[in-house]
């Protein structure tokens, strides 16, 4: 998940579109030290550096630099892709710009809708992890086929199974894998899982079945994606005694957040939780962080 574009000559900043806030790092000191290492590439060399759940992607061009900055998690090769695909676009446009002094006056403002349409071609990888049982693929279909409504009945999934939804999260489209919830598949989520920003872990609100996502899904979780976000979805509120998601937040150790994913009427609810996890404006748990605590 591409999250931030910084374009720097010659210590100016000629560009920055920022999509998702860096809010736990000191985003002008990083660029500086990055700039400066991108300074040093031959040109067209793509190189990168990890620095806490972040990832910084960086490529010098007409000595002009560039830096994007993406979720420590998300894959590496598709960035690199799409920083050669948007510094050749950035050229075509501002190439003769730069070799002149005319680049200190020029407004580089339109290259945003282009570098915008490139973060769209990356579809940004999320993950329903839970056990069997507990909604996971009727969260998937809640929000990406309203129209059939979602299922009420339980049909297990095989492995996993994976969907793509596009709705009102511009610029960014998600990629959703459903993971088989059977105790025989989750030693297998390694496979699936890998490159996922968001992780959604859904629960059936009960105390047997957080036991069981502690005991089993977390470790694999935290071995797989341990800076991928994380929210817990208390599912099931409408069943006789359900914990409420207060409960559910405690013993999980993750924020947790109510849903009826049987009901269609959630669903504007559940794309919400997806689009405020993405742009990071809800509370939610770094998966490698993670303590419970009861």
């Amino acid at each position: 998940m591409i999250r931030e574009i910084h374009i720097f000559k010659e210590g100016q900043t000629l560009f920055k579109d920022i999509i998702v806030e860096n809010k736990d790092i000191d985003t002008d000191s990083v660029m500086t030290l990055v700039a400066s290492s991108a300074q040093n590439l031959q040109e067209w060399k793509i190189d990168s550096t990890e620095i806490n759940r972040y990832r910084f992607v960086y490529m010098n061009s007409h000595n002009a630099q560039f830096i994007v900055t993406m979720d420590r998690q998300s894959s590496l090769q598709k960035v690199n892709e799409a920083m050669m695909s948007l510094v050749s676009r950035f050229m075509m446009v501002f190439e003769s710009t730069l070799e002149s002094d005319e680049w200190k006056s020029t407004d580089f403002t339109p290259f945003g809708i282009g570098f915008r349409k490139i973060v769209g071609t990356i579809p940004v990888k999320m993950c329903l992890a839970g056990h069997g049982g507990t909604g996971k693929t009727t969260l998937l279909e809640l929000a990406t086929l309203p129209s059939r409504g979602p299922a009420q009945e339980y049909v297990p999934t095989f492995f996993g199974d994976k969907a793509l939804l596009k709705a009102d999260f511009d610029p960014y489209i998600f990629s959703i894998f459903d993971l088989g919830g059977q105790d025989r598949f989750v030693q297998e989520w390694g496979k699936i899982i890998r490159s996922g920003s968001l992780v959604f872990i859904v629960t059936d609100s009960t105390e047997a079945n957080l036991e069981w996502t502690k005991r089993i899904a977390y470790p694999v979780l935290k071995a797989e994606l341990p800076y991928a976000r994380a929210i817990a979805i208390a599912n099931k509120q409408d069943l006789p005694g359900a914990l409420s998601p207060q409960e559910v937040a405690g013993k999980l150790g993750v924020p947790a957040y109510g849903m009826q994913a049987n009901q269609l009427d959630f669903r504007e609810r559940w794309l919400e939780l997806i689009r405020a996890l993405a742009f990071e404006e809800l509370e939610f748990k770094i998966v490698g962080e993670i303590k419970e605590t009861e």
